[in-house]
C-alpha cells in the first residue's frame, strides 16, 4: 500500500452545483483560522450554541427585532409631529426601527452566504474544457500538481493548513494557495478511501457534507 497513488484527472467543474458547497468550505476554513487565533472567544460561542439551538436564536432575534420596530414607531411618530420638541425620541425611534429591520433581515432562514463571492472567484473559468489533460496525484510523499512551466511540484502533507471535504469536492489549503478537486474526477481509488487517506495524513481535516 506504500506505493499506492490516488489520481485525479480534471474535468470541467460543475460551477452551479459546487458553488454552495465551496462557500461552506471557505466559511469553515475561515472559522478554523479564527478558532486558532481566538480560542477563548470560540469557547464562549460554543457554550452559547450548546445552550440554545440555532432555531431558538433565530426566533429570539425576530421577536426582539419586532419589538424594536414597535418601540421605534412609538417614539418616531410623535417626534415627526413635533421634531423640535421631541428631537431625541425622533432620533432614538429612527435608530430602533433601523435596528429592527436589520435584525429581521439577518434572521432570514435562507440568507445569502457571504462567502459566495469568494467561491465564484475560485470556480471562475473552471467550467471550461481543459486544452491538455491535467492530473493531480496523491502518494505517500504528498500532493503532486502541475506547474505553469509544464513541470510538476510535490507538496508534502505537513505543508497543508487544512483539507475540507464537501459532498462533491475536496478543498486543499496549503502555503497561501488553494486547490479544489471534484470527487468524480478521481480515476484511481475510491472517494471514501481517499478521504480516509487525507484524514490520516493531514492534521486538520474537516467535513461539511
Amino acid at each position: 500500500m506504500e506505493n499506492y497513488k490516488y489520481i485525479f484527472k480534471l474535468s470541467p467543474y460543475d460551477r452551479n452545483g459546487l458553488l454552495p458547497q465551496v462557500s461552506k468550505a471557505l466559511e469553515k476554513r475561515t472559522e478554523l483560522v479564527s478558532r486558532e487565533r481566538y480560542p477563548g472567544l470560540w469557547k464562549q460561542t460554543d457554550k452559547l450554541r450548546a445552550s440554545s439551538g440555532q432555531g431558538q436564536n433565530r426566533l429570539r432575534t425576530k421577536v426582539l427585532s419586532i419589538l424594536c420596530i414597535l418601540i421605534g414607531i412609538f417614539l418616531f411618530v410623535p417626534g415627526l409631529v413635533k421634531p423640535q420638541e421631541l428631537l431625541v425620541p425622533l432620533l432614538v425611534g429612527a435608530v430602533a426601527i433601523g435596528a429592527g429591520i436589520g435584525g429581521l433581515w439577518r434572521s432570514r432562514k435562507h440568507k445569502k452566504n457571504p462567502f459566495d463571492k469568494s467561491a465564484r472567484l475560485l470556480l471562475a473559468g473552471k467550467d471550461e474544457a481543459f486544452s491538455n489533460p491535467v492530473e493531480v496525484e496523491f502518494s505517500e510523499r504528498g500532493m503532486t500538481i502541475p506547474t505553469e512551466n509544464g513541470e510538476t511540484e510535490t507538496v508534502s502533507y505537513d505543508k497543508f493548513e487544512c483539507v475540507i471535504e464537501t459532498e462533491d469536492s475536496m478543498l486543499f489549503v496549503f502555503e497561501e494557495r488553494v486547490t479544489l478537486l471534484q470527487k468524480r474526477d478521481l480515476i484511481n481509488g475510491a472517494p471514501e478511501e481517499f478521504c480516509a487517506f487525507c484524514a490520516e495524513k493531514v492534521r486538520n481535516y474537516q467535513s461539511v457534507c
